[in-house]
């Protein structure tokens, strides 16, 4: 059996994305063939010039030989791939203006940047996956921490708290102030959307007084519905229109409503789902299964939709466990 999953996001730039890597692993369904699509729901808008001002203090001559000394920020937070990709556009352009004039300050910055010491926390495997390339290449003293093991800002929060303590003992942190003495812990920088969620910050700024880790948010990125988007799943339904049955991960509100019309599923008057007993309900051959219990929960309380499958982890294997389970439970599987 072939089974579209349409995944709606983007796919990775630089490398195969772990969706289609995990999709098309050897099956613990027997007979099932998974076609992945990707349907990118968001356009961005990325935001280098903060993340240029942060590396100011690498202007100074005496900043190479002592880079972490001079970087006011004691490692950063990813938590997208987003904030990956603006973060590596920075560097990019201090890249190219930096071949432009050698003997700018954009070449003392690149040699700071490989001197620097620092963890990089990252939220999935795909996320750290992006960021380990820019690592390689521009910061190789750093390391990156997180990815597959800490798939939420919730596990990335408890795992931050207990590495960037293990590495400064007991010193204390002044959450008010990136200017620290030698007993105090530097705060971390947080490259963050213009929407998010503040679970990090929140846990790290209010764990106890010995733990506490001083964060400073930095909007890097703004995401908006794509404009294409409404076109481009209608597009992917019609090619997939004859599949028995066919899947839709969802990894986020944004593009909810328009997704819902786009199945048919949307009740014109109330903007709500249509009831249990339509047609267009009980004959439907389109499967949703939910990233998390925070999509989950608001296509919930906005359209009455209860997702059919909500993944248990919120990555590549969680997902496909939990459309697997469901299958075999609702015997769709040959």
């Amino acid at each position: 059996m072939n089974i579209p999953v349409v995944l709606l996001k983007n796919a990775s730039s630089g490398h195969t994305d772990p969706y289609t890597t995990h999709l098309a692993a050897d099956p613990s369904c027997p007979n099932v063939i998974y076609h992945p699509f990707y349907v990118p729901v968001l356009e961005h808008t990325y935001f280098t010039k903060p993340i240029l001002t942060a590396f100011e203090p690498f202007h100074e001559e005496s900043s190479v030989e002592n880079a972490t000394t001079h970087f006011p920020y004691g490692g950063l937070i990813f938590t997208s791939q987003r904030a990956v990709e603006a973060f590596a556009a920075a560097v990019a352009q201090i890249f190219s203006q930096g071949e432009s004039n050698p003997s700018g300050n954009e070449q003392q910055i690149l040699q700071c940047l490989k001197h620097l010491v620092i963890p990089l926390y990252a939220v999935g495997p795909a996320t750290a996956l992006s960021l380990d390339k820019i690592r390689a290449k521009h910061l190789p003293a750093c390391r990156v921490l997180g990815g597959e093991n800490t798939g939420t800002g919730e596990m990335l929060a408890g795992l931050i708290l207990g590495d960037y303590n293990a590495s400064h003992g007991q010193a204390m942190t002044d959450i008010t102030s990136k200017h620290h003495g030698s007993g105090h812990k530097k705060p971390l920088l947080f490259l963050t959307g213009a929407k998010h969620r503040d679970i990090i910050p929140v846990t790290l700024q209010s764990a106890p007084i010995e733990q506490r880790i001083g964060v400073e948010e930095l909007v890097v990125y703004a995401s908006t519905e794509s404009r294409s988007f409404a076109v481009d799943i209608a597009t992917t339904f019609e090619a997939n229109a004859a599949a028995p049955l066919r899947w839709v991960v969802i990894f986020s509100p944004t593009g909810g409503e328009t997704l819902l019309r786009a199945l048919g599923w949307l009740d014109d008057k109330t903007a709500r789902i249509h009831g249990p007993d339509d047609p267009c309900w009980v004959l439907r051959n389109t499967f949703i299964a939910s990233i998390g219990p925070t999509t989950r929960d608001y296509v919930k309380k906005k359209f009455g939709l209860e997702v059919d499958v909500c993944a248990e982890k919120p990555s590549p294997e969680g997902v496909r466990q939990g459309i697997e389970d469901f299958m075999r439970k609702r015997e769709l599987l040959p």
